[in-house]
């Protein structure tokens, strides 16, 4: 029987794992290095052993190859054990010696302890998974194409359904009005929303759902789709958003009353400029005028125009600190009156810099006589150092100031003024700024025409 071996062990003896042959009595009657190895023996002090005294330790053969040897069916057996912190799986075969008509048996050991400890692993987090499922308080469902598959509690709650046959087998649209609020069905938007989420893996939007009885709420939703048992299958997270939609309402509410609020601060400030100058609070409006148009041809988004406009309906605001005898003196100013009247844009940054406007009125207001090359004031501020409005102001400001009637002067027209500013592109002024403060203007026959076609 040994004699009969001895091609079998050359093959065996080059195995990495632990293999062994023993007869009906459970004797070793040969081993591997690899099992010798993890036995921690020799070869020798192995042969003739019961296995179990040796590797793997214990008081008898494994149950399955106990059952095996004892039956002599020929059948294989497998068993599964354990030696400290390893797992084994021993895969034992069995047959007959035709020459002596006695039963040999063949083990081989597969250490599997990473294949287990991925299977627990992946047990933690499915055990996990559905722990979250179960207790979070999103509405969590699973769907395909055609209907919902499974849920969790917050979603029968979520949708007003006492059993979780209300629910499961119906598609979407079913748990949603007839028409959402973009106008579109719910039924072909849903139908778009899951295989966008097929398509790309995952889909956020917002949707209105209705429960069961029929009542509606918004939802936020979110779709991610993955593959379970070779289909794809998308986990449906919903929330509802009824609570911040409220908010939201209740924030816009609160925004519209602060800019009313900022306007009926603007117009007050206004009218205090017209008791006492009216000139100046008809300058004020149409320099404001002038510098959004300007702004909104460069692409200025909204919010920026919206502080630009109130920063150019109070940007003279500082001239009520100016003697009124000095701002409507029919001749030419004296240095000492010219030196009084350029600290009211000081004077105006003082009166404005404690109100919260949304936007920096205040300094855009303080800077508005400020000049690229630096000749400006009140502090000589050059290039990026000047805030865009107030840039765009000083250009603003220059053209009505020259196309207006002072009380020292005639008008000297829209064209003059075109002109002048054209000359300093680049050197007092934005060139970017003029350039298109040019197209709005040049060849209108005056400022009042010009500002008839102005769409602001």
């Amino acid at each position: 029987m040994l004699a009969k071996l001895d091609v079998l062990s050359q093959i065996v003896e080059g195995m990495d794992n632990p293999a062994f042959f023993h007869d009906s009595q459970f004797r070793i009657i040969f081993v591997n290095s690899a099992y010798c190895q993890h036995a921690g023996v020799e070869e020798g002090e192995a042969l003739g052993k019961h296995y179990w005294e040796v590797f793997p330790k214990g008081s008898g053969p494994l149950p399955n190859c106990n059952l095996t040897t004892h039956l002599h069916d020929g059948k294989n057996s497998l068993d599964q054990f354990s030696i400290g912190d390893k797992e084994f799986l021993s895969n034992g075969f069995s047959a007959i010696d035709p020459d002596s008509n006695t039963p040999i048996f063949f083990h081989v050991f597969t250490d599997i302890t990473k294949s287990i400890n991925a299977v627990r692993a992946l047990g933690a987090i499915e055990n996990q998974f559905k722990v979250l499922f179960q207790l979070s308080p999103d509405a969590i469902m699973l769907l395909d194409e055609k209907s919902f598959l499974d849920c969790n509690p917050a979603t029968l709650a979520m949708f007003g359904c006492p059993l979780s046959s209300d629910f499961l087998g119906k598609h979407p649209s079913q748990f949603s009005p007839d028409v959402q609020p973009n106008g579109i069905s719910s039924a072909i938007l849903a139908n778009q929303r899951i295989n966008e989420a097929l398509s790309n893996g995952s889909c956020l939007f917002e949707w209105t759902h209705c429960k069961l009885d029929g009542t509606e709420f918004p939802a936020e939703v979110l779709l991610v789709s993955f593959t379970r048992d070779g289909k794809r299958i998308l986990q449906a997270t919903v929330r509802d958003i009824a609570n911040r939609k409220e908010a939201e309402r209740k924030l816009a509410q609160e925004s519209e009353k602060l800019q009313k609020a900022f306007t009926d601060t603007i117009q007050a400030l206004i009218k205090s400029m017209e008791l006492r100058d009216p000139y100046t609070a008809g300058h004020q409006e149409r320099v404001a005028r002038i510098a959004c148009s300007i702004a909104k041809e460069l692409g200025w988004d909204e919010h920026q125009i919206d502080g630009l406009r109130m920063a150019g309906l109070v940007h003279d605001i500082g001239k009520i600190a100016v003697p009124a005898e000095i701002l409507t003196k029919p001749s030419a100013l004296s240095e000492f009156e010219e030196k009084i009247v350029r600290e009211h844009s000081e004077h105006g940054y003082e009166l404005l810099k404690d109100i919260e406007f949304p936007h920096p009125v205040a300094r855009i207001v303080r800077q508005h006589h400020e000049r690229l090359d630096g000749s400006g004031y009140p502090f000589g501020l050059r290039g990026d150092q000047i805030l865009p409005e107030a840039k765009l102001l000083g250009i603003a400001d220059s053209i009505e100031a020259m196309a207006s009637h002072r009380p020292y002067r005639a008008a000297r027209g829209l064209s003059f003024a075109i002109e002048q500013i054209k000359s300093e592109a680049d050197k007092q002024f934005d060139g970017q700024m003029v350039a298109v403060a040019v197209k709005l203007f040049e060849g209108k026959a005056d400022l009042e025409e010009a500002l008839q076609s102005l769409e602001v």
